[in-house]
């Protein structure tokens, strides 16, 4: 795959956004009841499988962005982070619907969406 130079505002957000979701997806799989709260539920359950879902797949985004970051993949880097801002949105709408959700905490994933759909912007944009 032919690579381009990333910018330097670039790297950053890629590193952020790779390293901050390798964080999140680590929290729900070693401290899965204080990575719920965080996320803006209380999910009571018998098992930890809510969790472990959610902790993996934010943990092959993030090892997703921060590979294509590293590689300086830009168009699979922008083409990721838009594809997959439907994430942070399907988790808001879940937060606002859920019964027990942690009030306040939906803003954070409607933030995550936006941000994501700035970064790609200008990531398909040619600098």
């Amino acid at each position: 795959m032919q690579t381009e130079k990333l910018p330097l505002w670039a790297k950053i957000a890629g590193y952020f956004f790779g390293i901050a979701l390798l964080f999140i997806g680590i929290r729900f799989l070693v401290l899965p009841e204080a990575a719920e709260r965080g996320f803006g539920l209380i999910y009571n359950q018998p098992t930890y499988a809510f969790h472990f879902i959610k902790g993996i797949r934010d943990f092959f985004t993030g090892l997703l962005l921060t590979s294509f970051t590293i590689a300086n993949w830009r168009k699979p880097l922008a083409l990721a982070v838009l594809v997959g801002s439907l994430i942070p949105v399907v988790d808001m709408l879940v937060v606002l619907n859920a019964p027990d959700a942690v009030p306040g905490t939906e803003w954070i994933h409607g933030l995550t969406a936006v941000a994501s759909w700035i970064f790609s912007y200008f990531l398909f944009r040619k600098s």
